[in-house]
């Protein structure tokens, strides 16, 4: 006579050597190590190291896969760094990230970052914020004014 199959076998259920063991040790998944940077990213990258892209993640004036040949106007591809305020810090930078003009002045916009008291305040800096790293710091007027232009 056989066994019903839920029946327990004669040393209570545990699984025999010839049987795998049901309660193994069970690794933990895990997500796998990325392959590396995007071909998307790479790109970038090698824009910026040649000057073509600025730091801020929707630069306007790098070039597009919709243009099979990019036009470069060497004049707006001119890039500045955001200084220290006059009274805070030292320096000639407030972080390692550059700008064209007109992409801080569009990231400025978009921000909120008082465009209107920016127009009105006739000072020769520009108090502006990295759009990448949030460090506070100013541009001359010279360069907000440059940028404000190209965005009109």
């Amino acid at each position: 006579m056989t066994a019903p199959p839920n029946a327990r076998s004669a040393n209570g259920g545990a699984a025999t050597p010839s049987q795998p063991s049901s309660r193994r040790d069970k690794r933990r998944w895990s997500l796998p190590a990325a392959p590396g940077p995007t071909l998307r990213q790479r790109i970038e990258r090698r824009e910026r190291e040649i000057g073509l892209r600025c730091s801020d993640v929707s630069c306007g004036l790098g070039p597009s896969d919709e243009d099979p040949v990019p036009v470069v106007d060497v004049s707006s591809l001119r890039q500045i760094s955001i200084r220290p305020l006059k009274d805070h810090g030292e320096g000639d930078r407030v972080c390692e990230h550059t700008f064209h003009p007109s992409c801080l002045v569009s990231a400025e916009r978009v921000a909120g970052w008082g465009q209107e008291d920016k127009k009105d305040d006739r000072d020769e800096e520009v108090e502006v914020s990295c759009p990448v790293c949030r460090a506070v710091g100013s541009i001359s007027r010279e360069d907000w004014e440059e940028g404000a232009c190209a965005l009109a």
